[in-house]
């Protein structure tokens, strides 16, 4: 018997309330001065140079996090009034990732698509590339010229450097503008605290193995201040080549023996200055620059001769990319003006460019077929700024209101050779006609955000936001086309409410909507597709993808033990895709970008953890997604896992001086799937991926402690590919090893 959606939902909600129950009725079962503990722990502060064991035992439990990115208003994730969760430096350490990408399928909701150690981006309740909106410190680091699958990538803001990451799971455009309809990851830097007055200078320096992909990489980071300046330096450089999947079936495929994963590998380096001045008062002014550079790093393939003999061959290569970002802050909590209280303005001028090469080989007959090498460079370069402003009223609201813009100017250059062999002699024809032309996307948006604390544990967040966006092209070599432009309009509102029906148990609920602006390559794109199945024709005139999404959840904890789940309901509408016109060019059928997809992603989420008096934890947590398209229910969605349960216990000893963790991450078969005629099969198997941690802090009490982290992923060693890699067959690496040291002084 098929149970409704809603009626699944609710008996999930209820289930998790009769949990809680026991609490409510008999409250002398919790343990107060365990939360005591966790608060205490929360605002400890030490630094890193005088008591490193101390600054982990002092790691607050996940419902005790601060978090900023989903209302900006500092909150811990057990009283924030949306979905949330967070990577915090102790995790980063602990588990010493490539990128964030590399832990977010351990999280409820998270998946990525990608592999390798640069070409990660994240997945948020089957939504992904530029349908999450990637920021660094709150400004956007998506910008209008990636194509809707594939978004920036997180490994240009270097984990070495981060502090913490915020995820939003479900739609935040009222905060943020254009693209954050599934979601928003903040990756947040590590900086000074100006406010302390710190004096002198420390910092540490460290060293990166990895055994898959013979990676190296080191870092450095220095920080120091003397009155009311501070400033921090940082730096890493990273080589890793490609790495091998181990041998095994995994649905239809079978590898005989280990296979090599072509263009997985990178070279890649990153800069970070930082200066700042606390000012009279209590206003900060800050200046930053960021700069990152990548070479060779590609989306990975396996030569299809080794499980699929006569697939094309397709590779996708990024020989170089560089990223370079200027930033100016100014922040003052303490404005006294009749009209704020706080301000936060930022401007910014960022450079994003890329080669991006594409190497096709389509066999038609024995010996004979086409070969389609194209090069794309691109250069998009940002100008941004954002002002935002806060509002104290009656004690009981907190207006956040303000204005962001920013402007994307992109030039581009194609070209592309075509070579027909095995026909007779080879015929090689050219072609170095943009297929998008220089072009220029202004966004400009109006928000304002009240959030209400009513009752003693209760508050209500309304947000509403204004986005006009125009898009048009520019004069480019090599075309003679009128030049064109679009506009469009969004008007989208979000309303949040955290409901404390005690101390220990808060009640979610959520209603908002989020938006996307057409991208240049959807709006401007003529010429023929990069598989040589059509020709694609401009369509200038597409309207803003929009979302609705509504949820409900509870978050409970009653001293050492922490219970959330949420069930979620997000509809696409105008979803943009491409369609056939019926005519043709040629000898190809024409195809154009249109607004007609209406899809729906459904799910339920859970989260749970234990702390034991003896440094024992267990941590779990389980999400079943749903996803159909509505428009066309033939076709199924198929970006990420139907199910995922992750299972973790930790042991710290010695105040953090030793820790153990082993992890185990199911993740369900998927059969409602169009694959097509992929070698996999009908059905996307289900894997199960085991990983052991252990780190230890040496020489804790001297004026160089050290960190050492060794992680072991794919324990088992075997042969499975993340369901969004599934498509275009791209297996994770076998059974491999991670060292991390890290010396602080």
């Amino acid at each position: 018997m098929r149970f409704p959606f809603a009626l699944k939902t609710t008996a999930a909600l209820i289930g998790l309330a009769l949990i809680a129950l026991p609490e409510m009725l008999f409250p002398a079962l919790a343990d107060p001065a365990a939360g005591v503990s966790q608060e205490s722990q929360a605002r400890e502060k030490g630094s890193e140079k005088d008591a490193p064991d101390k600054k982990q035992a002092a790691t607050p439990a996940v419902h005790e996090e601060v978090v900023v990115t989903a209302t900006r208003v500092e909150a811990k994730v057990f009283d924030t009034p949306a979905p949330v969760s967070v990577i915090n430096l102790r995790r980063l350490r602990e588990s010493a990732p490539n990128t964030i990408s590399d832990l977010l399928p351990e999280m409820p909701g998270m998946d990525i698509v990608g592999v390798g150690a640069n070409q990660t981006r994240p997945v948020i309740r089957g939504l992904r590339g530029q349908r999450i909106l990637l920021l660094s410190d709150g400004i956007r680091l998506s910008h209008s010229r990636r194509t809707q699958d594939f978004g920036e990538i997180p490994a240009s803001a270097d984990v070495s450097w981060t502090d913490r990451v915020e995820i939003v799971r479900g739609p935040a455009s009222v905060l943020y503008g254009s693209d954050a309809i599934g979601g928003v990851i903040n990756i947040i830097p590590q900086v000074p605290d100006l406010y302390r007055g710190n004096f002198g200078v420390q910092g540490s320096f460290g060293y990166r193995y990895g055994s898959a992909d013979s990676q190296h990489k080191g870092f450095a980071h220095l920080t120091g201040g003397a009155g009311r300046l501070s400033f921090m330096l940082n730096g890493s450089y990273r080589q890793a080549r490609d790495y091998e999947a181990p041998a095994g079936r995994f649905g239809d495929i079978t590898l005989a023996e280990p296979a090599r994963l072509r263009d997985s590998g990178v070279r890649d380096s990153g800069l970070n200055a930082f200066l700042g001045w606390k000012l009279p008062g209590s206003s900060l002014l800050s200046l930053k620059y960021e700069t990152y550079g990548a070479a060779d790093a590609g989306f990975g393939y396996v030569d299809p001769a080794l499980y699929a003999p006569g697939d094309p061959t397709i590779r996708l290569l990024y020989p170089k990319q560089d990223i370079d970002r200027f930033i100016a802050r100014y922040e003052n909590r303490s404005l006294n003006f009749v009209l704020a209280d706080g301000i936060n303005a930022t401007g910014y001028r960022s450079r994003n460019a890329r080669t991006f090469d594409s190497d096709i080989t389509v066999p038609m007959a024995p010996g004979a077929g086409a070969r389609i090498q194209s090069r794309n460079f691109t250069d998009v370069r940002t100008t941004g700024l954002r002002i935002e402003m806060t509002k104290v009223l009656f004690r009981t609201h907190i207006l956040t209101y303000g204005f962001d813009g920013y402007q994307d100017d992109s030039l581009n250059t194609d070209a592309e050779t075509t070579t027909m062999f095995g026909f007779g002699p080879p015929r090689t024809s050219v072609d170095e006609i943009p297929n998008v032309p220089n072009a220029r996307f202004r966004a400009l948006g109006f928000f304002l955000q009240d959030q209400w604390a009513f009752l003693d544990r209760s508050s209500l967040v309304l947000g509403v936001r204004y986005q006009d966006n125009m898009a048009r092209t520019l004069p480019t070599d090599g075309l003679n086309d009128p030049l064109m432009k679009s506009r469009d309009q969004a008007l989208v509102g979000a309303a949040n409410l955290i409901f404390g029906l005690s101390e220990r148990l808060n009640l979610m609920f959520t209603a908002g909507r989020g938006f996307r602006s057409p991208n240049l390559t959807e709006r401007f794109f003529m010429g023929v597709t990069p598989s040589m199945a059509g020709y694609q024709v401009r369509t200038p005139g597409l309207e803003p993808e929009t979302s609705l999404n509504i949820e409900a959840g509870l978050r409970w904890k009653a001293g050492r033990f922490y219970l959330e789940s949420s069930v979620f309901d997000n509809t696409v509408r105008d979803g943009i895709t491409v369609v056939g016109t019926g005519q043709w060019v040629g000898r190809l059928p024409e195809y154009k970008n249109v607004n007609i997809d209406r899809l729906r992603y459904r799910g339920f989420e859970f989260m749970g953890e234990v702390e034991t008096p003896l440094g024992l934890s267990l941590a779990a947590n389980y999400t079943r997604l749903w996803s159909k398209n509505l428009t066309n229910p033939e076709f199924h969605l198929t970006d990420t896992y139907s199910s995922r349960l992750n299972l973790q216990v930790r042991y710290a000893a010695f105040r953090g001086r030793f820790r153990a963790e082993y992890h185990i991450r199911l993740s369900g078969s998927r059969k409602d799937i169009d694959l097509g005629v992929n070698p996999i099969g009908a059905v996307i198997p289900g894997f199960t991926v085991h990983t052991l941690r252990l780190g230890t802090v040496l020489f804790a009490d001297s004026k160089f402690p050290q960190e050492i982290s060794l992680v072991v992923e794919n324990l088992s060693d075997a042969l499975y590919s993340e369901f969004s890699n599934a498509g275009f067959f791209r297996p994770a690496p076998g059974r491999h090893a991670v060292l991390n040291w890290i010396v602080r002084f």
